[in-house]
């Protein structure tokens, strides 16, 4: 266990955009050495000198800048971990998997960086967009769509799962005992969801009806077909109470059309 006080004045490698995210909100970034060429919001991430990508960052690099801990987030950086142990460098991992582990994550590093009454505030102002949420008089079965060659999308231990719930919506795989997985067509047909979420590079809301056999689900017939940055639902950092706002209103919105 870190005696999180001793970290105040250290310097940080980011190899989590997520992560990278939350050093700007918490107004700390001058304490990050560097981060990752994934790493690309706020825009002034983009300035700061890159270390490679989340699964072969360059360690030489990063041995140059001699930081005083790497962040990372486990399991999908394991491989990174050890590396980094071999070279002698220190982490410190953050692997948020729900909503409240993302607040958590925010209180941790505040800690960590000296920042605890701006983490603080801005996990109170997070929790108030919750707060601030109307629930839809019905709730509209979601298909989110994360890429299409191959089809990929969540199920119900999935962290974008929660959000849809969070939001008003209703996940149609919800029933699926795992994160993520590539669904069949014949599947999507078969369920109909009343709303289609794009949420992937270069996604394209015209092309879905094109699909064969895709004409006749509920959403392509009443063109409820949305596009969504990938990079606010998909990453679990302060951007997903954005997309939860987001999600929301169109939810809501399908409800009074479908509750007159």
């Amino acid at each position: 266990m870190f005696f999180l006080h001793i970290l105040i004045a250290f310097k940080f490698i980011s190899l989590v955009p997520s992560i990278t995210e939350i050093f700007y909100i918490l107004d700390v970034e001058d304490s990050l050495l560097a981060t990752t060429i994934y790493c690309n919001y706020p825009k002034e991430a983009l300035e700061k000198p890159k270390v490679g990508d989340l699964i072969h960052p360059d360690y030489e690099k990063i041995l140059r800048l001699n930081p005083d801990y790497i962040l990372i987030t486990l399991p999908m950086q394991e491989m990174v971990r050890r590396n980094l142990d071999k070279l002698g460098l220190k982490w410190l991992a953050f692997s948020p998997e729900s909503i409240e582990g993302v607040l958590e994550t925010i209180d941790s590093l505040g800690k960590i960086t000296g920042k605890r009454s701006r983490s603080a505030f801005v996990i109170d102002s997070l929790r108030k967009i919750l707060k601030t949420l109307g629930s839809p008089l019905r709730s509209p079965g979601i298909y989110i769509e994360l890429s299409y060659k191959p089809l990929y999308t969540c199920g119900g231990k999935s962290f974008i799962n929660e959000i849809i719930e969070v939001a008003g919506g209703r996940n149609i795989f919800a029933d699926r005992n795992t994160g993520y997985f590539s669904p069949s067509q014949e599947d999507i047909i078969k369920k109909s969801p009343d709303i289609i979420i794009l949420s992937y590079p270069g996604a394209q809301k015209e092309e879905i009806a094109k699909r064969l056999g895709w004409e006749n689900i509920k959403a392509v017939k009443e063109h409820q077909i949305y596009v969504l940055d990938q990079d606010i639902i998909s990453r679990p950092g302060p951007r997903i109470f954005s997309a939860i706002k987001i999600l929301n209103k169109i939810f809501k919105e399908w409800s009074k059309a479908h509750n007159p």
